[in-house]
Formats: C-alpha cells, structure tokens, sequence
C-alpha cells in the first residue's frame, strides 16, 4: 500500500491501515525526516511492537527500490507529502495505485474533501501521475468510501 499522509505514522494507520495491508514493514520516504535523527527515532517508536519502521530521503528510496525493491515481506509505504510522492514516482518508483489520506489545510491551499487540502502544484503533479496511469483516490479510514481524485479535483 502506498499512502500520502502529512501525519505519517498516527493511529488510523496504525490501527487500520497498516492492519488491511497486511503489511509488517512501513517504510516513510521524507528528506527533511531522513535527515531528523530525533524525529526519526519517534516515529520509529510510534510503531507497534515487531513492525519496523525504516526512513528514506526519496533519493535513497529510489536507490534501495533499484537495489532489492525495498527488501521482502509486504510494506507499507508513506510519504508526508505529495511532492515526495511525485518525485519518487518520476525517478522510477513503481505506483499503480495511490491512496491519500490526511493532507493538512493552510494558506494557499484548498480543501478538497474531509481533511484533504491540495495546493495548485500538489495537483499538477498528481495530474502527472494520473496522465500516467496512477489510480489515484483520497481514503481517509477504512469505513468510509473512497473518493476518486478526478472527482474532487474538479473542486479545486
């Protein structure tokens, strides 16, 4: 599963996210948390216990995917933001399906859906990726429905 999520490792994907993916690696693709030994280890601790957290700048992502695809067993993959996502995707980071959560408002940016907001290059890089055949939808929890990324971007 491959995730946006300004929040990162927080208890919707801890308690439901993480469970539905199967998935007992996370893997968080952020320069700025890469290079945060403090932050880092945080987040590594707000895991659950026998789930591994490993943090990547989105170069060093983009290495260890040509390396070993990120190693075995399912992941769990996270990006605090889109242009991390795009980045990664545009240096050759498979993504077929893309699901965004939470992506905080603040000015300059436009809500789009319950706790969604998108700034005017968060969607020109989505369009990217979409023009790229990237399935691309907003699911904040589980028991809610999915809401397609062309649909709401009409919003925007």
């Amino acid at each position: 599963m491959i995730r946006i999520d300004s929040r990162l490792i927080h208890g919707q994907v801890i308690t439901k996210w993480l469970k539905l993916s199967g998935a007992s690696r996370i893997v968080i693709v952020d320069d700025e948390l890469e290079a945060d030994p403090f932050m880092s280890d945080i987040f590594v601790m707000a895991a659950p216990q026998g789930i591994a957290v490993e943090i990547y700048s989105v170069e060093r992502a983009l290495q260890r995917w040509k390396e070993d695809e990120l190693g075995e067993g399912d992941i769990l993959v996270l990006f605090k933001g889109v242009d991390s996502c795009y980045r990664a995707f545009d240096g050759g980071f498979p993504i077929r399906t893309l699901q965004i959560g939470g992506l905080a408002s603040a000015p300059g940016r436009t809500t789009v859906s319950k706790a969604v907001s998108f700034d005017a290059e968060d969607v020109r890089q989505l369009k990217g990726m979409r023009s790229r055949q990237v399935d691309i939808y907003i699911h904040i929890i589980p028991e809610e429905s999915k809401i397609d990324f062309d649909k709401v971007v009409k919003n925007f």
